[in-house]
């Protein structure tokens, strides 16, 4: 069952990016819709994976672009200061997330975010750049948000 939403949705995407119904493009998005969604689900088979909450992943997407957003406008206050006020640290910052993915979202994440970077991943532990450290905020902080979202996916 998993697969054939896959299929289908794959196959949207498909029909939305060529703009085209022609016979042959119908038939190469069924052959690429197909191949993807068979190895994409033979590679994430294991007992943590379930299927994702759309209520909850339109929440991460929101509070990412509002995260993205807030980023932005911050780091672009900072370069138009005479004084940057940089304080650059690497952070340890220790997940409770258990899925693979679900960190590598979390990762993904806060490096897409303006003025950090996550530079590795060992276990449960993110070791993250960040342009502003203040030690009175504390680590959690970097990643608090995303992953209290991520969890709920």
């Amino acid at each position: 069952m998993r697969i054939g939403l896959w299929i289908v949705l794959l196959f949207g995407i498909w029909l939305v990016l060529t703009n085209s119904i022609a016979f042959s493009n119908i038939v190469i998005g069924l052959i690429v819709s197909v191949v993807i969604a068979f190895f994409y689900t033979r590679s994430f088979e294991s007992a943590d994976t379930k299927m994702i909450s759309p209520l909850w992943l339109g929440v991460y997407i929101v509070v990412f672009l509002k995260n993205l957003i807030l980023s932005n406008i911050q780091i672009s206050k900072r370069i138009l200061r005479k004084d940057m006020r940089l304080a650059p640290a690497i952070v340890a910052v220790k997940t409770n997330l258990k899925s693979d993915w679900k960190k590598l979202l979390l990762a993904n994440s806060v490096t897409l975010t303006p003025g950090t970077l996550t530079l590795d991943v060992k276990g449960d532990i993110l070791y993250i750049h960040t342009i502003e450290y203040d030690e009175e905020k504390s680590k959690e902080m970097i990643t608090k948000e995303f992953e209290d979202v991520i969890a709920r996916i």
